[in-house]
């Protein structure tokens, strides 16, 4: 990791955030994308860095709330659904204490979160924004489409988490869904989240126990409430609480990476987040 940007008010923060991370000015100010890039930043305020390392391309820190400013994206959309799949991910559960779970537990919290997240940002996100769908690798054809084409009207977010559960992890409705040669690839994409199990178990063996696990408790919502709760959620966070989270989420990656004497200031982090620079937080990316 390097620059790693911490902002000393929460409105530099968030103005950071809507401008310079979600690019794209129809994402950011669509009423139900702005509530929920807001829920995360009450909740996670996560901190943002460049690369330093080659393996934090896919290394998942976002879990951890710090995400990679990616910089190679060619449009601000692609840019904006880039932080929007990972901002989707934060909404939820992740446990932090490998502890306090069994392995079974961690997958499925991980599992399902990731599922949840990819169809908000492949499927749900068409369906709320039309027109978008034309700016996004057109010529690639993805879940939406193939739902598109059989006339499926938005589907209700529980039947979708479930319907891709079923897709990726069974064989049983391939033959209706992908009768189109052309949807080989939506097919072999979907196929391939099969290996998350094989993932997760890494990533549980992988993660540092944590000395105070219950310090590192953050606000979240499930796979299956995220959007009734957001239709209508309004910020209620404050300066305090902003500086209160992210003393936590720079506290976390120092018990993470087993560095000594954590901050334990708001304004302390302002100079020691220093010390992160050039470390890795998550080294392995894959079994």
């Amino acid at each position: 990791m390097r620059e790693i940007r911490i902002f000393p008010t929460r409105q530099e923060y968030e103005r950071y955030v809507f401008s310079e991370i979600f690019s794209d000015p129809e994402i950011v100010n669509h009423p139900f994308y702005r509530r929920l890039i807001q829920f995360v930043l009450d909740g996670k305020a996560p901190l943002f860095y460049r690369e330093s390392d080659p393996t934090e391309y896919r290394n998942f820190s976002a879990y951890y709330h710090f995400i990679l400013d990616r910089q190679n994206y060619i449009s601000a959309t692609l840019r904006s659904m880039y932080f929007l799949h990972d901002f989707t991910h934060m909404l939820f559960y992740y446990p932090h204490d490998v502890s306090a779970v069994t392995q079974e537990e961690f997958e499925e919290a991980v599992i399902l979160s990731e599922y949840a997240a990819s169809n908000e940002t492949e499927v749900l996100i068409h369906y709320r924004m039309p027109g978008l769908r034309e700016k996004v690798f057109p010529e690639r054809r993805i879940l939406f489409d193939i739902l598109r084409d059989r006339g499926v009207n938005q589907p209700p977010v529980h039947s979708l988490l479930h319907l891709r559960k079923t897709l990726i992890e069974r064989d049983v409705l391939d033959p209706y869904f992908f009768q189109d040669p052309n949807d080989r690839s939506a097919w072999e994409t979907l196929k391939s989240y099969a290996g998350n199990g094989a993932w997760c178990k890494h990533r549980m063996r992988e993660i540092r126990r944590l000395r105070n696990p219950t310090e590192y408790f953050y606000r979240f919502l499930t796979p299956a409430n995220y959007e009734r709760v957001l239709s209508s959620y309004e910020s209620l966070a404050t300066q305090e609480s902003y500086e209160q989270i992210t003393l936590r989420n720079v506290r976390l990656a120092f018990e993470l990476l087993g560095i000594a004497d954590p901050p334990t200031t708001f304004a302390a982090c302002l100079d020691e987040v220093e010390e992160l620079e050039g470390q890795v937080l998550v080294t392995t990316i894959k079994p």
